[in-house]
């Protein structure tokens, strides 16, 4: 459990960098925190329009702007995801001074932009939770929200401690981000849910974790019910890549040093 004892034990110093990460990132911009606002919003509108209005794409007892809140289901906690994903991996090579500061676990250089990448979007992570009630959805499942979305940040964070520690030693990552990042957005149902999936094609949503996600989150907000084996596959599964990315990132970081 030493992966949570560390967190613990640093929880001010990385409650100060992840302040002082989300700061940094509203400076000196005209409109400052508003874009925390702005941004899953315009997302939001570009796939509506794309979606709902040219494509015309419709899910079957589903009115539009039903299928737009189904969209935002799965657009909001991938844009957070992908942020984290974004700023995360290559971080430890961005902040090579930081690596051979004591004070400051190199474990937490990680987690800190994690944190940040998933706050900026708490913004619009609260806004998918006001929309589903605004919506007429309104159930003892959203309870289980603030779970699912605890279980997304264990998740990313277990994932960037290993696609950061490779990024050290293999610095083509970099470059390849991008593309990852895309790639996962094509291949998760953010626009389409899972019963519109080929069924050649339903093993590639199983070993999909943000498919899983995708789905209890609308399960929790739209349908009104938690699927319990699901949630429970979803956690075992983040908690796996959270533990594994932590004991990857320990045991190779004495090897951070020669190479940055």
């Amino acid at each position: 459990m030493r992966a949570i004892a560390t967190l613990y034990q640093h929880r001010r110093l990385l409650q100060a960098a992840v302040l002082q990460g989300l700061k940094a990132r509203t400076s000196g911009n005209v409109l400052g925190a508003v874009w925390l606002v702005l941004y899953p919003l315009l997302f939001l509108l570009m796939y509506a329009v794309v979606f709902a209005h040219i494509l015309q794409v419709r899910l079957p007892g589903l009115e539009t702007a039903d299928y737009v809140l189904t969209i935002f289901c799965g657009l909001v906690p991938f844009l957070a995801f992908s942020e984290a994903f974004g700023i995360g991996t290559p971080s430890l090579v961005a902040n090579r001074g930081l690596l051979r500061n004591t004070l400051f676990p190199v474990e937490l250089v990680v987690a800190k932009d994690v944190l940040v990448g998933h706050a900026s979007m708490g913004f619009g992570m609260l806004m998918v939770w006001g929309a589903c009630i605004y919506g007429g959805h309104l159930y003892l499942s959203h309870f289980a929200f603030p779970l699912i979305f605890l279980l997304q940040n264990v998740m990313a964070l277990g994932l960037v401690w290993i696609t950061a520690t490779l990024t050290i030693f293999f610095r083509d990552l970099q470059q390849a981000t991008p593309i990852i990042i895309l790639f996962m957005m094509l291949v998760s149902p953010i626009a389409y849910t899972n019963d519109m999936v080929p069924l050649g094609l339903k093993p590639m949503l199983d070993f999909n974790p943000l498919a899983r996600l995708m789905s209890l989150y609308r399960s929790a907000l739209l349908d009104g019910h938690v699927p319990v084996a699901d949630l429970l596959i979803f956690a075992g599964m983040a908690f796996i890549v959270f533990f594994v990315g932590f004991a990857f990132i320990t045991r190779l970081k004495q090897l951070f040093a020669d190479y940055v």
